[in-house]
């Protein structure tokens, strides 16, 4: 055996003269490799003589002398050595000897080969994924919840080290990785060792090993997040040793609170204690060490990123969060910690809030003038404030990465900025002033420089923060930002807006082979709204066709052709959320995903408001609006139509306002929705009116209590007025009635525009009427519909109206219900609706809404059968099932069940008491003809399925009981894979057989299509 190891040096040093390589097997790596292979020759063998090596040796002496020898080789390696094949080789030996050592009972030996272990990892970092590690990985899983302390310890230590190190490795092989950890209950043994910690009984470095191995699979592996957060025991653990234990473990919790909160549930667990999130932003404070501060902010950030998140935190602990931010940003001396304060500050002023009024308060616009000067001027002058144009060429001279959170917060600042904000700040030391002069003149080198003058990084943030300042609602900062704008761009002139609108031309033509340069087209229309809002361009459309260079642009966007991400330009934006998230939908930025259309539909619709008595297309001179007759058809035919579908498309809110504003000018207000054009239809439907409105003319208009208390309750009868018994009266056929006498100002075509957009949340308005219907608009508090006919800009962040009407549900005093729908069941149920008597699960709804969405119901309530006149329909249904039916009717959409961790781990009995009724809703939607429920519940049921098969026979039996075949043949599908399984576990007796035929002919199929049964 030694002879054959002098033969291998031998060959390797006459290699290493060769070149290449092997120079770097120097004479210590070679003697330290020989020794190696001696030491793993007494115990490595093949067991027939040619078959795989394989560890054979039990002797506790030998394992550890081969362990000696692999601990010195590896001390040797360099990453340049792990390249070579006699390297490669070794190192496939160590880990089959180390996969049969971990085999040993002796509890020293295993500690060895643990450290061992880490060790070599440490050693070849993320090159352990050449190697065949399952095994020793699955060895180290095992011995976690070992009573030999010191050994739990290091086999944490090593399996937390292999794992870190298989971060970035395929999905395969995480997959492959995971299901060898859940065999082994790794997340269980960490969990139970966790809530078995004692500070007197265990040292604090089990305590250290066990939260960082816990946090590492939480990160790679969303599947284990459900375990640690639904844990009341664990958590409350956690939260008691972060709040008493040393700075170590403190910031190692803070990153496993990060990891659990990327699960959108167990940001909520973590949310809703207030005692740690008061500790969370304690530690963000200045009283402690830089470490730990980081990590505190890292964890809020990723709190932060939903409205909902944003908001609980802001609520109960605003002042203590933006006074740890301000520290933060003001530590010039730390440039890791303002940068996580910046970033944190960044999520926390995305949102509009009283938050925004604390950071004002707290001097945020000195803190960003601090930043953008404390790295570049020295001690003695900080206290003196730099003129506008010095410390423009200071910041575009001397950039730093930390610019573009400056002018992001800046820009968001000024977006959201109220004029009571500036109270305190206005014009004090004048630094808002430098600092908008700052941004403008940036903004104005952008647009005089070539692309490769300026990096993206300077580019885009600058233009932002200028473009959010003039859409400012504060009127200083509007005024301000316009005038330094304007004062620094007017040697620019109309020839280089002539500039800008051929580039953009030149950059929308392509040929087929050709693709968009979309950050040209980016930075080109953020120039042009700049322009445009900054100064009056009322000669624009006559001078160039920029409407359709526009239009091309936003076509071209919506069919996905020209499509570009702010952290595609920014790399600022590129933090915090490496983890993998889940169980969350945190939404887009308010911009949306594609800037480029946010961006074109700013420029257009600030251009058609700013046009007026003049036709967009031919230019004629109108009388009013902005599109002759004759021109009409066209854009109704192209652009608009093109506009109004994107309104239906999944776009974010910033982009759908600007789509909604736009159209408006056209006379076409509102969004259209599904709900809504049922509901339109109810306007004619003067049978199930229960509202008059009596104009001063005499004329009459009908209407629905139901829906104009919640769309326009302006519209109601007020308390003092009353006819009858509670403001009613009764018509000729003996029908309750409330009316109402409307003002001699209001004008009958614009009162019937009102209750269009009120019933259908959109109606078309001729250039005449405006006025008119603005004002009752305003008298109705139908601020959407009057910020359209004002030609308001959308304001940043705000939501897209939405058509819902399920606040007509509620228990309130007055809330017209005609029609109670009860469920088929027996439970007990305590009505909180007036001085109702049922006692099993019901609902008060509505006639006129149920009718609007369901033909069944209406023909029963026009039928004049007995069951039309009754107050109680007793609807096929359990109450789960009648809940949702219910918000479909009111919302327009169908509750889902999300896939998410806390579903996969619902017990199978839970799963089908979700999912039958969906089978239910799927069975009536036959009978009573309700549009798209059977196809959604379908949908629906075959998500959670594919997601956890636990309760799928039964779901698949209880939907072949009410003969919804589609659901059965879906539901087969998701199965298939386990037909041998549930077939020899027997749970598949309680199935017909048609049905088991049905899912044995899927099972072939899914097996000739190369799938694997489980």
């Amino acid at each position: 055996m030694r002879h054959t190891a002098s033969k291998a040096t031998g060959r390797e040093k006459g290699g290493r003269k060769g070149g290449g390589g092997e120079q770097l097997l120097t004479g210590r790596v070679l003697s330290l490799r020989t020794r190696l292979h001696d030491a793993l020759a007494l115990g490595l063998t093949r067991s027939d003589g040619h078959g795989a090596k394989k560890w054979q040796s039990n002797d506790a002496g030998m394992q550890s002398h081969a362990l000696k020898a692999v601990a010195a080789f590896i001390s040797c390696l360099s990453k340049e050595m792990l390249r070579l094949p006699p390297i490669k080789e070794s190192i496939s030996d160590i880990l089959i000897v180390l996969e049969g050592v971990l085999q040993t009972k002796n509890v020293l030996v295993l500690i060895q080969a643990a450290d061992v272990s880490l060790k070599l990892v440490s050693s070849i970092g993320n090159s352990i994924r050449q190697y065949q590690f399952l095994e020793i990985l699955t060895s180290f899983s095992c011995q976690l919840s070992a009573d030999q302390i010191p050994l739990a310890i290091s086999c944490a230590g090593a399996l937390n080290c292999i794992l870190n190190n298989l971060v970035t490795a395929t999905v395969s092989t995480h997959t492959e990785i995971w299901k060898a950890l859940e065999r082994t209950n790794t997340v269980a043994s960490i969990i139970s060792a966790l809530r078995s910690y004692a500070h007197d009984v265990h040292p604090l470095n089990y305590l250290a090993e066990m939260i960082s191995l816990l946090r590492t699979m939480m990160w790679i592996w969303p599947s284990s997040r459900y375990h640690v957060w639904s844990n009341c025991n664990l958590m409350g653990k956690l939260a008691h040793h972060y709040l008493g234990t040393e700075t170590t473990v403190t910031t190692k919790v803070l990153r496993l609170y990060a990891a659990l909160a990327l699960c959108g549930n167990g940001a909520m667990i973590l949310l809703k204690d207030e005692v740690l999130m008061a500790k969370i932003c304690e530690l963000m404070g200045a009283s402690h060490i830089s470490i730990t501060r980081i990590e505190a902010f890292k964890l809020c950030q990723i709190l932060l990123r939903s409205s909902k998140g944003c908001n609980q935190l802001m609520t109960s602990h605003c002042q203590p969060i933006v006074e740890a931010i301000i520290d933060a940003m003001s530590r010039s001396d730390d440039k890791l910690l303002v940068t996580e304060g910046c970033r944190t500050a960044l999520l926390v002023l995305r949102y509009a809030g009283n938050h925004h009024q604390c950071f004002w308060s707290n001097a945020i616009d000195k803190v960003l003038y601090n930043i953008l000067t404390s790295f570049h001027i020295s001690s003695h002058q900080t206290h003196h404030i730099l003129c506008h144009d010095e410390l423009f060429n200071m910041v575009s001279k001397n950039f730093t990465d930390i610019h573009p959170y400056v002018w992001d917060i800046l820009g968001y600042l000024a977006v959201h900025c109220q004029n009571e904000h500036l109270s305190v700040r206005k014009r004090k030391d004048h630094i808002l002033d430098t600092l908008i002069s700052c941004a403008c003149s940036l903004a104005a080198g952008v647009m005089q420089s070539s692309p490769l003058k300026l990096s993206k990084d300077v580019q885009e943030p600058a233009l932002r923060a200028v473009l959010m300042m003039l859409l400012s609602p504060c009127g200083y900062i509007l005024s301000e930002a316009s005038s330094k704008l304007s004062e620094v761009v007017i040697c620019l002139g109309d020839d280089y807006l002539n500039i800008v609108l051929s580039s953009l031309e030149s950059t929308t033509t392509r040929s087929v082979t050709t693709s968009f340069d979309s950050f040209q087209i980016m930075i080109n229309l953020m120039n042009l709204v700049c322009l445009v809002l900054s100064q009056p361009y009322h000669n624009l459309l006559n001078k160039r066709n920029c409407v359709d260079v526009l239009s091309t642009i936003i076509k071209e966007c919506l069919h996905n052709h020209i499509h570009i991400t702010r952290s595609k330009v920014t790399s600022h934006l590129h933090f915090c959320f490496d983890g993998s998230s889940c169980c969350c939908n945190f939404g887009e930025e308010w911009e949306g995903k594609n800037i480029v259309l946010f961006y074109g539909l700013v420029v257009l619709f600030n251009l058609l408001k700013s046009t007026s008595l003049v036709c967009v297309r031919c230019k004629r001179n109108l009388d009013a609006g902005i599109l002759c007759h004759d021109c009409r058809d066209h854009f109704t035919e192209g652009f608009l139509r093109v506009l109004q579908r994107a309104l239906s498309q999944s776009l974010s809110s910033g982009p759908k306002l600007y789509i909604a504003h736009t159209l408006s000018l056209f006379g076409l207000c509102g969004s259209p929705s599904k709900l809504g054009r049922k509901m339109r239809s109810a306007l004619d439907d003067n049978e199930l009116a229960d509202l008059e409105l009596l104009l001063s003319d005499g004329e009459s208009l009908n209407a629905h209590t139901s829906i104009i208390s919640v769309r326009c309750p302006k519209l109601l009868p007020s308390v003092k007025y009353a006819l009858g018994s509670n403001g009613k009266i009764n018509d000729e056929w003996g029908k309750s009635m409330y009316r109402v006498q409307m003002s001699d100002r209001v004008d009958s075509r614009a009162l019937k525009k009102i209750l269009e957009y009120t019933y259908s949340g959109f109606v078309m308005v001729d250039d005449d009427i405006v006025k008119a219907i603005r004002t009752l608009a305003k008298y109705c508090h139908l601020k959407s519909l009057q910020d359209m006919l004002q030609k308001e800009q959308p304001r940043w962040n705000s939501d897209c109206p939405s058509y819902d009407l399920t606040v007509a549900l509620g228990p309130v005093d007055h809330s017209f219900s005609d029609i109670i729908l009860e469920a088929q069941s027996n439970e007990q149920m305590k009505c909180q609706h007036g001085s109702c008597q049922l006692s099993t699960p019901h609902v008060h709804s509505h006639k006129i809404v149920l009718s609007m969405s369901c033909d069944y119901l209406r023909a029963l309530f026009r039928s004049g059968m007995h069951e039309s006149f009754s107050e109680v329909i007793r609807v096929p249904l359990g109450w789960q099932a009648l809940d949702k039916l219910i918000r479909w009717f009111y919302s327009g959409e169908l509750p889902n069940v999300s896939p998410d961790c806390q579903w996969k781990n619902l017990g199978s009995d839970a799963q089908l008491s979700h999912l039958s009724s969906y089978v239910e809703l799927s069975s009536l939607a036959e009978f009573w003809f309700l549009e798209g429920v059977k196809e959604k519940s379908l949908e629906i049921v075959t998500a959670c399925l594919n997601s956890s098969t636990d309760a799928a026979v039964d779901v698949i039996a209880f939907a072949a009981s009410l003969g919804q075949w589609e659901m059965v043949e879906a539901s087969t599908r998701s199965v298939a894979h386990l037909f041998p399984r549930l077939r020899d576990s027997g749970q598949l007796e309680e199935l017909d057989d048609d049905v088991i035929d049905l899912l044995r002919t899927e099972y072939v199929r899914h097996s000739q299509h190369g799938g694997r049964s489980d």
